[in-house]
C-alpha cells in the first residue's frame, strides 16, 4: 500500500527540493537587488538634504544682507529728502 506512494514521492522529491532551492536563491537575489537600490536612493536623499541645508544657509545670509541694504537705502533716502 505504501509502495506506490513511496515510489511517487521518491521520483518527485528531488525536483521539488530543487525547485524550492531555486526559488529561495531567486528571492535572495531580488531582495539584495532591491536593498541595493534603496541604499542608493537613501544616499541621494542625504546628498539632496545637504544641498538644501547649504542653500538655506546662503538664503539666510542673503536675507540679512538685503535687510542691511534696505536700512542703508532708507537712510540715504531720508538724507536726500
Amino acid at each position: 500500500m505504501f509502495s506506490p506512494l513511496l515510489n511517487i514521492v521518491s521520483q518527485y522529491a528531488g525536483a521539488v527540493i530543487a525547485g524550492v532551492l531555486v526559488a529561495l536563491i531567486f528571492k535572495a537575489y531580488f531582495a539584495a537587488k532591491v536593498h541595493k537600490k534603496i541604499r542608493g536612493y537613501q544616499g541621494e536623499i542625504v546628498k539632496s538634504h545637504a544641498k538644501i541645508l547649504e542653500l538655506e544657509a546662503i538664503n539666510y545670509r542673503l536675507e540679512i544682507k538685503l535687510r542691511d541694504g534696505e536700512k542703508v537705502y532708507s537712510n540715504h533716502k531720508m538724507v536726500m529728502n
